[in-house]
């Protein structure tokens, strides 16, 4: 019976891909961006992103580019949805690497990917 009940909950934890939203919680500062492997030509400290418990963030980039809204995880995507800007619609960034002290995001800007490697502050 106790092998039974093992099996389960080993089956049950390989199952569940993902990351916790929780891990997300607080300040992040960015330290490289990429597109296609390539650094771009910006400041990557100038950008940031806030997630709280309350599934709401604040993100700030170059150009002085604001949001602000609500936030889900859903397996290995981030979904976010900007109630700062007027007819924002839902975006999704796949997440490569959320550890304690590094975020790893991965976007598409048109056909170009790109991504951006975060630390928390």
């Amino acid at each position: 019976m106790l092998t039974v009940i093992l099996g389960l909950f080993l089956l049950l934890t390989a199952c569940e891909s993902g990351f916790k939203q929780e891990a997300l919680h607080g300040h992040w500062e960015a330290i490289a961006i990429t597109e296609e492997g390539t650094p771009l030509a910006v400041d990557p400290n100038q950008i940031k992103l806030h997630f709280m418990a309350s599934d709401h963030y604040t993100y700030q980039s170059t150009l002085n580019y604001r949001e602000a809204g609500t936030y889900q995880i859903d397996g290995t995507y981030l979904f976010t949805r900007d109630t700062l800007n007027q007819a924002s619609t839902q975006k999704a960034v796949e997440v490569l690497k959320l550890v304690n002290d590094t975020l790893q995001l991965k976007m598409m800007d048109g056909d170009k990917e790109r991504q951006l490697t975060m630390v928390r502050q």
